[in-house]
């Protein structure tokens, strides 16, 4: 995964939710891109947790995976 790849991801329009996976497959959920934030050199990603005021710190070239989630009425 690249910092491109997950700036391409914040700023779409519209946005659709993501969750972005470790190498443990522990997964982290984007729910809207205020949740996220990428630092400017695109090594970090500070990821908000929806239910507290929690946030957790990845390092981006430990992601392995990210998974986007269907847009409303797309399921299939």
């Amino acid at each position: 995964m690249s910092a491109d790849e997950l700036k391409r991801l914040l700023q779409a329009r519209p946005f659709k939710s993501f969750k972005v996976f470790l190498p443990s497959d522990r997964a982290f959920e984007v729910p809207h891109p205020e949740f996220a934030w990428l630092t400017p050199n695109g090594r970090t990603l500070v990821v908000g947790e929806a239910t507290s005021d929690g946030f957790d710190i990845l390092d981006v070239p430990l992601i392995v995976r990210v998974q986007v989630s269907p847009a409303p009425g797309k399921e299939g």
